[in-house]
């Protein structure tokens, strides 16, 4: 009867079991299979997972590496797998025990990077890239923003930290130099989507692709000038559910402190000498000093000595927790992701918290099918306080000022002759009012279809939405004379609201046709083609009114009085078809082709678009026969080259258009309303293209444990888009953007990684790099030169040097300046007397003013640093990152290290050791009150702001899995960090990462947990 049919049978007892004709006896039995599972060396593996394939049924190993799996079927494929090793699959067949011996997962040349659109192993690449995986240690760091989790990390890859304001911190990145005079930040794309690195929860992240050469970059066209940074976050995985707590608790404070003189006696005295120094009588009588130095310490409050930084920036708690659960099977898998971060912050009103999400699903619908989506978002809540206002009222106050009574009042200024209207920082940020909201979700859903063999579509669909919304409530403080007892005045004299809503929103949709061919396993050919078109919109609005008929009531009907509105909306659009080609012969020869074709609404009709191709070659000549009797310890040698041009749109949306604006004017008598022209326009601006040529060497020794990168590039960036000065005739419009500057970056690079191991517990890894780069503008006006500030633009150096004059030495005596004057020389701005600097002449006109200054020091990195120190003992490991730049200056001049002093202003304790009569030894100019003769811009105020940085230390210990197995848990971490707490560097301001006067960067001290169940 099951003759011709598909069916078996077989009989057991009085039974006839009919069977699908693929079955057999031994298919249809189940069965328990057991045994044990360890290491290369022989030591068994806990927690390895087991699963039979196509199924959810599986288990784990337990301590001895042992397990057991009831009602296994005879053909069944167990899946066994462990974090850092190989997955393997191993077939059932007849066998009741199955010992596995799992393998470390292959690093080095078999690793896969993220490159444009795609992944490569590394042994394949032809481009300068770099991948940085986000380690446990990586991801227990206290990293409030991701940017600057990548600083040492990466050769070529510089990251400054401009700002730690919680929530509104400020992070630069640059990717071999600055190329242009515009925006030089890199492109970001978070799982293919473009967006803003900071937007992700470092805790997600599961590893970023540096790219940096043409080659890697030309896929991506007109954005990609500066460089692009791939992140790819975690998604779930064919394993049993897992659920991971991430946390930490620490304290921060400023990374550094400067000295200012908190002893208000001794700023009395010192004005007075310096308004003596000018010409001018003292200012504060003799008596009331000592009568300050005699009561300050009985009654500080009508005598108040007050150290204004060491009473605003207070060590702060900061606290993150993260919560992960992952799993799947073959046929879907996800991984959701919750996380909570809280910022006290060290000044008051300017605490940040943030809640965030992470879906991530993928679904294999079919042989041919697969679908998948991510979702994200955060909600972020920042305080009201204005961090740079208050800053500067940090600097614009003086130590005899009560910061506050204990009766809650606000000082001021008690000493007669000052200003009754001097700042209190401390009114300042306690009296901030208002809230900050920013709501952010992104979607991405995307579908994978494999057709013919050798063929894979991919088409995928993202959009992003972030709201904005603030309000600012501004009301009267009152600041008050304890010694009077007399209210000096009110820091407004009205109360006002304002609400301020941001709304912006992108879509971005994608199309991919992939081809991958292999003939014999010889000619091995790659092929790409796709379809970009990407939108965004961004609307402003903002509202305020004045005279709050209840303070307590915070909306806008609550105000009565002069309403003022304004609005404005932007938008940009950007359509690209683009290609690749792939091309390797027996894994020895390899090349590669991109182009991208871009259309940008941020040009004019004619010049909106733009072509950015790519080629590149490698030759892994480890792979050739001459090369074989090194092959006992060179794993891989390969050469790389590349060329290619890229564009940068990164400018204005309008930029080529004439903008106009509202204004009054008068008709017939009468005020009418209408519009004027603010900017002139230029159609003909078209594309910032950089041409980029690179060579490289990558080696892979002693069975990959040491690699090592070298590169060598030359960058060019042409048709600039500047500002030209025009006509005075035009009146107050602006110039157009102009195609006319062009900046040139050379230099090398190189990335030095080790891992080894010394017996069977201790493993260790030391990795470095260093590039070196020379930043020159080679065309921009010919000789002219546009000074802004300090520094200065023009053609034969790097972009924005200082443009100083040079100081010779502080004069000692008067006798030389009569005798220089003898001599016919004139000073500009003032004659120098004794304690003064002494400019040199450096045209040798015997006239001694700004003609002399000279071109100094660079704003740009001359070479950049880092090293990774990673050891693990018994449960115990250790990673240290360490971070530094060289030759870099800042201009140190200026408020806060003036020796041309103001009585409203603090004063840094380096005043002390000041030019007097019975101190000419110093370098210190005399302290004056009004005069610039020292307050020039020169070459004396130059800091070298080079230095060393150790970013990170953390010391962690792992439970041993014999006791953390036994409540359940499957790994259990301690660990401790140290973050920004070791700098070394010659500059004696704040802190040569951030140099200025804003809010600090943090160095922090957290103890943390993670635990995965």
């Amino acid at each position: 009867m099951l003759k011709n049919s598909e069916l078996t049978y077989t009989i057991k007892g009085r039974a006839i079991v009919i069977l699908p004709g693929g079955l057999n006896g031994l298919s249809a039995q189940q069965k328990t299979v057991n045994g044990r599972v360890t290491d290369s060396s022989g030591q068994p593996l806990p927690g390895v997972s087991l699963v039979v394939k196509g199924t959810t049924k599986g288990t784990i190993t337990d301590f001895d590496g042992k397990y057991t799996l009831a009602n296994v079927p005879g053909d069944a494929v167990l899946v066994f797998s462990f974090v850092g090793m190989k997955m393997q699959e191993i077939s059932v067949g007849n066998k009741t025990e199955l010992n596995v011996t799992m393998e470390d997962e292959t690093v080095g040349i078999e690793e896969v990077v993220a490159v444009g659109y795609g992944i490569m192993k590394k042994r394949d690449l032809t481009g300068s890239v770099s991948s940085i995986n986000f380690t446990e240690s990586m991801e227990s760091r206290p990293l409030t923003n991701l940017s600057s989790g990548l600083a040492g990390m990466s050769a070529g890859l510089v990251v400054s930290q401009n700002s730690s304001a919680p929530g509104n911190e400020s992070v630069s990145l640059h990717i071999r130099g600055v190329g242009t005079l515009n925006n030089s930040s890199p492109l970001v794309l978070i799982d293919g989507v473009a967006g803003n690195m900071n937007d992700v929860n470092p805790n997600d992240v599961a590893n970023i692709s540096v790219l940096k050469d043409a080659s890697s970059c030309a896929i991506y066209g007109s954005r990609a000038a500066n460089g692009v940074i791939l992140i790819t976050t975690k998604r779930g995985k064919v394993d049993n559910m897992s659920i991971n707590y991430n946390g930490y608790v620490g304290v921060e404070s400023a990374a550094k402190m400067i000295d200012f003189i908190s002893d208000y006696p001794t700023h009395l005295e010192l004005m007075n000498e310096a308004y003596q120094n000018s010409g001018q009588p003292k200012i504060y009588g003799q008596n009331l000093i000592d009568e300050w130095r005699a009561n300050s310490k009985t009654d500080p409050t009508n005598y108040p000595n007050t150290d204004w930084f060491r009473e605003i920036l207070k060590p702060s708690v900061i606290s993150e927790h993260n919560l992960s659960v992952r799993g799947g099977s073959e046929k879907s898998n996800f991984l959701l992701s919750l996380g909570y971060l809280d910022n006290k912050g060290v000044v008051e009103n300017a605490e940040y918290e943030k809640y965030s999400f992470r879906l991530n699903a993928d679904s294999k619908v079919s042989d041919w099918l697969s679908l998948g989506g991510n979702v994200f978002g955060f909600w972020s809540d920042r305080g009201p306080l204005d961090v740079s206002y208050l800053f500067n009222t940090m600097l614009m106050t003086n130590p005899g000022i009560l910061p506050k009574s204990s009766d809650g009042r606000y000082g001021g200024s008690m000493m007669e002759g000052e200003n009754t209207k001097a700042y209190n920082p401390r009114a300042t940020m306690e009296s901030a009012t208002g809230n900050n909201e920013r709501q952010r979700v992104g979607v991405k859903f995307f579908a994978k279809m494999n057709f013919l063999k050798y063929f894979e579509f991919e088409t995928s669909f993202a959009g992003n939405f972030d709201n904005r919304r603030s309000w600012q409530y501004s009301g009267p403080v009152s600041i008050w004379d304890f010694r009077t007892d007399a209210k000096l005045y009110e820091t407004s004299t009205r109360n006002s609201i304002t609400n301020s809503d941001s709304r912006y929103y992108s879509t971005t949709l994608n199309e991919l046709l992939r081809f991958n061919y292999s003939l014999n396993n010889v000619h091995h050919i790659g092929a790409l083609i796709g379809f970009d078109q990407e939108y965004s919109r961004q609307d402003q609005f903002s509202a305020s009114k004045y005279d709050m008929l209840n303070d307590a009531i915070y909306v806008l009907d609550a105000a009565a009085a002069d309403p003022v509105t304004s609005g404005t909306a932007e938008d940009r659009a950007l359509r690209s078809y683009f290609g690749r080609i792939n091309y390797n012969y027996k894994g020895k020869y390899l090349f590669e082709a991109n182009g991208r074709y871009d259309g940008s609404s941020r040009f004019s009709e004619d010049n909106r678009w733009g072509f950015f191709p790519s080629f590149a070659a490698g030759w892994r000549f480890s792979e050739e026969p001459f090369f074989k009797p090194l092959t006992t310890w060179i794993d891989n040698a390969k050469f790389r080259a590349s060329w290619g041009k890229l564009g940068n749109n990164n400018i204005g949306d309008y930029e080529y258009q004439s903008l106009y604006a509202g204004q009054n004017y008068s008709f017939g008598g009468n005020i009418a309303q209408g519009i004027a022209p603010t900017v002139i326009s230029n159609s003909l601006i078209t594309w910032e293209e950089t041409t980029s040529a690179n060579l490289g060497l990558d080696l892979n020794m002693f069975n990959s444990k040491l690699s090592l990168s070298f590169d060598v590039f030359d960058k060019t960036t042409d048709n600039i888009l500047v500002k030209l000065p025009i006509p005075l005739v035009m009146g107050n419009l602006s110039a157009p953007s102009q195609n006319a500057a062009q900046v040139r970056n050379r230099g090398w690079e190189a990335q030095l990684s080790y891992f080894g191991n010394i017996g069977k517990d201790f493993e260790y890894s030391i990795g470095g790099n260093i590039s070196s780069i020379d930043n020159k503008v080679l065309k921009y006006m010919g000789d002219v030169k546009t000074i802004s500030g300090t520094k200065v633009l023009t053609e034969g150096v790097s972009i924005f040097p200082f443009y100083v004059r040079e100081v010779d030495h502080v004069v000692q005596d008067q006798a030389e300046i009569d005798a220089m004057i003898a001599d016919g020389y004139t000073f500009s701005p003032a004659i120098p007397k004794p304690g003064d600097f002494l400019y040199k002449d450096l045209t040798d006109d015997k006239k001694i003013n700004d003609d002399d200054r000279v071109i100094k020091g660079s704003s740009i990195p001359k070479a950049t640093y880092g090293i990774n120190i990673g050891a693990s003992y018994k449960g115990v490991d250790l990673n240290i990152i360490g971070q530094g730049v060289s030759g870099l200056n800042y201009y140190d001049g200026g408020t806060f290290n003036s020796f041309n002093l103001h009585w409203d202003y603090i004063m840094r304790e380096n005043v002390l050791n000041r030019w007097t009569p019975d101190n000419k030894t110093t370098a210190y100019p005399r302290l004056t009150a009004g005069l610039a003769n020292n307050d020039v811009n020169s070459d004396y105020w130059l800091a070298n702001v080079s230095y060393f940085r150790i970013k990170s230390i953390q010391l962690g210990y792992t439970i041993p899995k014999r006791i953390s197995s036994k409540i359940l848990i499957n790994r259990f971490r301690l660990y401790t960090s140290l973050e920004n707490y070791f700098t070394f560097t010659s500059y004696e301001g704040f802190d040569p990462e951030n140099a200025g006067v804003t809010y600090p960067n943090m160095k922090q001290f957290i103890v943390g947990l993670n635990v995965t169940f």
